[in-house]
């Protein structure tokens, strides 16, 4: 355990743009304490970050990603009140509007984290050549993944399955967790091992809602949660795994 500094360190202000889905931003917001607790000994309030949660509204990009335009300019807009408001950093728990991230970089001058970039190293350094993505429909046609990835072979969802997968996506978006769904994503993660997956991404903030983090896995909202914290304590090295 890293010990806090007398002076209470300046923490980089962290920017958390969510509300895709909130109970996502809900999750990454505990990891993120979890991590100072764990790792870094914070115990007042004053040990802990400044925080700052943007819950953004964006039409549907799960089921009907159909107002592209509208979903670009309400990210880039609230990536810039976000730097106005004092972010030095903004995180984002949701791999589908990874999709505008260079959009959304250009619009600003503070660091604006890529689920896909961070997974990416992960997976470099578990030194795997094949993985499994499982995603919105939206997250695997942009192919954030398959840019990301370039020197891994990737295995996706076929079109019932991805049909599937929305539904499930949506059910846990309502709250909704049940057995049967979870039934269905191990058995679809079990698929593509058995496809020389070493490794399947839960490529849905969602996802990790339903479906624990264990080998074989890699849950990009606890990927996201490091990555934010080493960026706001400028830090290089990994943090641990953490769940809420």
């Amino acid at each position: 355990m890293k010990p806090m500094q007398q002076n209470k360190k300046p923490y980089k202000t962290i920017g958390i743009l969510g509300g895709m889905g909130p109970e996502a931003t809900a999750d990454l917001y505990l990891r993120i304490i979890r991590i100072f607790q764990q790792e870094y000994a914070a115990v007042y309030d004053d040990e802990f970050p400044e925080i700052i949660i943007w819950n953004l509204p964006i039409p549907d990009v799960v089921e009907n990603p159909q107002q592209a335009e509208k979903v670009r300019a309400m990210l880039i807009a609230t990536v810039k009140k976000m730097e106005e408001a004092g972010a030095a950093l903004i995180g984002i728990p949701c791999n589908s509007v990874m999709a505008y991230l260079d959009e959304m970089r250009a619009a600003a001058s503070i660091p604006v984290l890529s689920i896909p970039e961070e997974v990416a190293k992960e997976v470099q350094q578990k030194g795997c050549t094949t993985v499994g993505v499982l995603g919105t429909m939206m997250t695997i046609n942009s192919g954030v993944y398959s840019t990301a990835l370039e020197n891994a072979a990737i295995v996706t969802p076929d079109k019932e399955q991805q049909e599937l997968l929305t539904r499930i996506i949506l059910n846990i978006l309502a709250g909704k967790k049940n057995k049967t769904d979870k039934d269905f994503l191990n058995v679809m993660i079990a698929g593509f091992q058995r496809q020389g997956a070493e490794q399947v991404i839960l490529g849905c903030t969602e996802l990790p809602l339903l479906i624990e983090e264990k080998e074989g896995i890699i849950d990009t909202l606890s990927v996201l949660a490091r990555a934010i914290v080493r960026s706001s304590i400028g830090e290089g090295s990994n943090t641990a795994e953490v769940k809420p």
